[in-house]
This record gives C-alpha cells, structure tokens and sequence, in this order.
C-alpha cells in the first residue's frame, strides 16, 4: 500500500515544502502499515492471497463471504452437512488450503454465532470498496447462488439476503428481481448439465422461459433489448473490469462461472428468435 505515503508527502509539502514532504512520507509509511495489517482481524487472509497491493481486498472480501454465508447457513435453525460441503467445496473452487482454508472456517463458523454483527460487517464490506455497485453486486450474486444451491431458498435465508442487499445499497425490488435471475440461472445450469453430449434441436419451453430470466427480461422485449440486456450484463462479468475493481483472482474464476451461463442463455433465445 502506497496512498498514505503519497498523500502524506503532498500534504506535507504543501505546508513546509521539502522538509515537510519527508515528514508526510514518513507519517503515511506508518499508517500504510496500519492498514496493512487492519485485515488481520478478518482472519488474516492477506496473508496467502495475491500479494500486498491487494491484500486488504482479498481479505474483507473473503471474510465477509463466508462470514455471511456461515450466518445464511444458520438463518435456517440449524446448520447443516449439505451447508458444511457447500462452504467447503466453495473453499476448494477458490483454492484455499492450509492457513487460508482454516482462516475460511473460522470466518463461516464466526458468522454461525448468535451475536454476530451482520449489518455491521455488511456495512464496514460496503465502505471498503468505496459503495462500488458492481463489486457490491457481484457479492449478492455469490451470496444468492450459495443460498440456491441446494435449489430451495428458505423464508429465513431471504430475509437474511434482503437485510445484506438493504446494507449494501439496494432496494427489496432489486434483490427479487435478482433472485429471479438467479433461481433462473440455477434451473438453467442445471438443466444443461444434465443434457450434455445430447443433441437438442430445439430448446424445452422451460429452458426458454429461464434463458430470459437470466437475462432479466421478457419475450416481449424486442432484440435490441434483450441485445443490450445481455451486453450489460457481460461487461459486469468481464474479467478485466472486475480486476480493475481489486477482486481476488479466484473471486473472479466464480464470477466468470455466471458470465458463461449468460453467454449461454442468450444464445438459446438468439436461435429461438433467429436473432442475429
């Protein structure tokens, strides 16, 4: 980290040139360090991530995921081995092992306990990446795929998603259309898993009605719409923006995991619709 530095040796100068520049530099080494080190409380994941320049972004964004999704978990009364796997085999998509692996488990079992903070650490995670939307955005979407993965979403579990989005900036309108889009996508990926190696002339009425879903729009909607739906949802997901937004790599492997179920369900409505 180097903002601090930067900062302090401008401020300095400003006010006592040169000798104040040394000063500044030197203040703002020191609270560089600081920062730095703040992310050890959200289980030290900067440790082992993808080195110092984003180690607090790794860090809070890491934490708060499992933290949250260890909470989610427990919204439902009980948490349960199907919950445990699930934390467990996201663990192994992001590749976390040893240190980073145990700090993930901590996190997921913190989130678990009956005092944890939700709307606080939801907050502090917005104020961390400055109330960036697609960051923020990108975050529900995790949350909301690990809530659908078992294809039930319990009346606790969206309630717990709603608080979470309402933290984040969002309205409940936004939040259900979202989940739509999501439920959608889950039926989807899950439909064209099954029908891999199998030949399909023509897409089910159901996979169609999902492919718009996922795109969140309707077979009203003309070709121009749904063209640039889809293109605003792809440039979301686009590796290279998300990078630019201090993402972990891994975070953004995921992301891209949904970028494809898009390109997916757009190119089953563009053969529906002959579109070109």
């Amino acid at each position: 980290m180097i903002w601090g530095k930067v900062i302090g040796a401008v401020a300095g100068y400003l006010f006592l040139r040169i000798p104040g520049a040394v000063i500044g530099a030197f203040i703002g080494h020191w609270f560089d360090r600081g920062m730095a080190q703040d992310f050890t409380r959200k289980g030290g994941f900067g440790q082992f991530l993808f080195g110092a320049d984003k180690a607090v972004a790794d860090a809070t964004f890491l934490y708060t995921l499992f933290a949250v999704m260890g909470h989610l978990a427990k919204a439902k009364g009980r948490v349960t081995d199907q919950d445990i796997a699930q934390a467990s085999a996201l663990m192994d998509r992001l590749r976390l092992t040893g240190e980073a692996r145990s700090e993930a488990q901590d996190a997921f079992r913190e989130g678990k306990q009956p005092g944890f903070p939700l709307e606080k650490e939801v907050t502090a995670f917005r104020e961390a990446f400055y109330g960036n939307r697609d960051v923020l955005q990108l975050f529900m979407e995790q949350l909301m795929a690990l809530a659908l993965n078992d294809g039930v979403l319990d009346k606790a579990e969206h309630e717990v998603l709603v608080t979470v989005g309402k933290n984040l900036g969002f309205t409940r309108f936004q939040i259900d259309q979202w989940l739509t889009m999501q439920k959608a996508a889950f039926r989807f990926h899950q439909r064209h898993q099954q029908s891999q190696g199998r030949q399909q002339q023509r897409s089910s009425e159901d996979d169609l009605k999902d492919a718009y879903q996922v795109l969140g729009v309707t077979s009203t909607q003309s070709d121009a719409e749904i063209k640039k739906a889809y293109r605003k949802l792809m440039a979301r997901h686009h590796p290279d923006k998300l990078a630019s937004k201090g993402l972990p790599d891994e975070v953004m492997k995921e992301a891209q995991e949904r970028a494809r179920d898009i390109q997916a369900a757009y190119d089953t409505i563009k053969s529906q619709r002959s579109m070109r």
